[in-house]
């Protein structure tokens, strides 16, 4: 039932003129991406915050700072990814050290199918800033000092009250609300949505300074007996340094430059001088999951719905991939061009993603916290071997970077990969969506629509070419149609070798994620497929024709 608040606002006809289709609540890096991403599908976007409009973004301290190739991949689709690969630090490597010994490496730089091989440090201050910039040149706004107090959902749509600073009372109608407020998240708690706490009882440092001494321009974990310190350069000359501490109370205050020079004297076994700090602090992080990402036309994203440890540094990445998500799918759905239906999948799909993540967090916390010598050893020993036979790389690669991850097969994180899976499966991320080897002309993916890749195969039949003219004739009137070799132009490309020899249709996602796949004989599957998404069929006047010659080869 309504608040009394809320009755009152309507019985006063408090909601009044034009009310956004969507309402984002929360200006965070996750409640912008996602207002960008609807911005661009011409979606109605309202974004509200409850910080104040003169308080600057804390100064400078930002926890979050490292941007993963697959996300930096996503944003492409807004259009900022090239902007914060020029504002951050560029790093080619992941490093992990025990007892100052370098025990084994995950490379970003080795990556033949992105166009972002490296791991980006990049604060998130600058971050919300870009993404601020880009809001703008979109034509949305923040709209500030707005706090949430109350949500209605006795009606199909929700019924939100905010509160301004002199305590004027504001009743907004969106068609849909998505909440980007945090991990103490409001909207969670008027929804009565239930988080379940993790166990983790630990805390950390974090601090940026300047370092007199040779340090490793890559992501360093430096395991030790006494814990682990973590040091990650940033631009102009800075490193964060974290690591865990003893637990500390509001009273200590910051912790002092003297815990960090001994983090990294006889943790990280560097002979280096730390400057006084820019800044230090301390946080014992709440890592959790809410039972349920939506109730009705509501929906929880980033630290809202879930909050992971931030050993790996993939916490803000998690909620970047959760905007893109529920973007593509929350904007088609306004605009009619896709089902309601497809908003059922945003809860299996990136709950099964923070879970992952949350899993393999709380290993890597473990494996900076093992006090017994003998199994320090073992821990060493693993590394060691798992780097040198490659084993590493092919399974932590995937999991940094991000882009291993599949919403159809999460299960094989749970096992150890002994060699690459080179083809794609239903859910798999495709690499042409952002392969370096894309030409500048290559029209992109529909930013709420489904794409379609037509390939002769490696070894084309004499007829092939007619066959797919027929696949390309049913599915034009469905979705933007291309020819693998137009999308690529090699036969050694990533996408070929992804999806292997045989002539194949690719339905892929907006965002990049396979979603269909069959044989060209089989196309009227794949045009039922996009019927059943919701996908409306197109005047041939409007479909995108990209015509394939008939002798053409693969």
């Amino acid at each position: 039932m309504p608040g009394s608040s809320t009755k009152q606002a309507i019985d006063r006809g408090g909601v009044q003129g034009k009310q956004p289709q969507v309402l984002v609540i929360g200006a965070g890096p996750v409640g912008l991406v996602l207002a960008c991403e609807l911005l661009q599908q011409d979606v109605d976007v309202r974004v509200v915050d409850r910080r104040h409009a003169s308080r600057n973004r804390s100064k400078g301290q930002s926890r979050a700072i490292l941007v993963w190739p697959r996300i930096l991949e996503q944003l492409r689709r807004i259009g900022v990814s090239e902007r914060m690969a020029s504002a951050g630090h560029v790093m080619s490597s992941v490093e992990y050290y025990s007892e100052g010994v370098l025990r084994g490496a995950v490379r970003m730089d080795v990556l033949e199918d992105s166009p972002y091989p490296f791991v980006l440090a990049l604060s998130q201050n600058d971050t919300e800033r870009i993404l601020l910039e880009r809001l703008a040149e979109l034509g949305g706004r923040v709209d500030v000092d707005r706090t949430l107090v109350d949500i209605d959902t006795t009606d199909a749509k929700p019924l939100v009250t905010l509160t301004a600073p002199q305590g004027e009372r504001e009743v907004v109608q969106p068609d849909w609300l998505v909440a980007a407020d945090g991990a103490s998240s409001t909207t969670r708690s008027l929804l009565d949505i239930g988080f379940t706490a993790l166990p983790i009882d630990i805390s950390y440092g974090i601090g940026d300074f300047a370092i007199e001494g040779p340090v490793p321009q890559t992501v360093q974990y430096r395991y030790s007996r006494q814990g682990i310190v973590v040091v990650v350069p940033l631009k102009d000359g800075l490193f964060r340094v974290a690591g865990n501490i003893a637990h500390r109370d509001v009273a200590d205050g910051p912790p002092p430059a003297e815990l960090f020079q001994d983090l990294m004297t006889r943790r990280g076994r560097l002979d280096v001088t730390l400057a006084p700090p820019r800044w230090t602090s301390s946080f014992r992080p709440l890592c959790g999951m809410a039972a349920a990402y939506r109730v009705g036309r509501c929906f929880l994203a980033g630290d809202a719905a879930h909050v992971v440890s931030p050993a790996g540094g993939q916490g803000m990445n998690l909620g970047l991939q959760d905007a893109v998500n529920l973007g593509w799918k929350l904007g088609g759905v306004v605009r009619g061009r896709l089902s309601e239906t497809v908003l059922d999948s945003y809860h299996p799909e990136r709950s099964s993603a923070a879970a992952i993540v949350g899993r393999t967090s709380a290993v890597q916390v473990r494996f900076g916290t093992i006090r017994g010598g003998g199994k320090r050893a073992l821990r060493d020993n693993v590394f060691s071997l798992a780097a040198r036979f490659g084993i590493l790389q092919k399974n932590m690669g995937p999991l940094l970077s991000q882009n291993g991850f599949s919403y159809g097969t999460f299960q094989r994180f749970d096992r150890v990969r002994f060699r690459d899976r080179l083809m794609v499966e239903v859910g798999d991320r495709v690499p042409v969506v952002a392969g370096p080897r894309v030409r500048p002309d290559t029209p992109p993916l529909a930013r709420d629509a489904f794409t379609v890749l037509l390939s002769a195969g490696r070894r084309p039949a004499t007829d092939q070419a007619a066959q797919l003219l027929l696949a390309q004739a049913c599915l034009e009137p469905l979705a933007d149609v291309h020819n693998v070799t137009e999308v690529i132009g090699r036969r050694d490309a990533p996408l070929i070798r992804a999806f292997g020899s045989q002539p194949m249709v690719a339905v892929l996602r907006p965002d990049g994620h396979l979603a269909y796949r069959c044989s060209p004989e089989e196309a009227e599957q794949a045009a039922r497929f996009l019927r059943k998404m919701g996908v409306p069929k197109r005047p041939i006047e409007q479909a995108d024709v990209h015509p394939i010659p008939q002798k053409e080869r693969v």
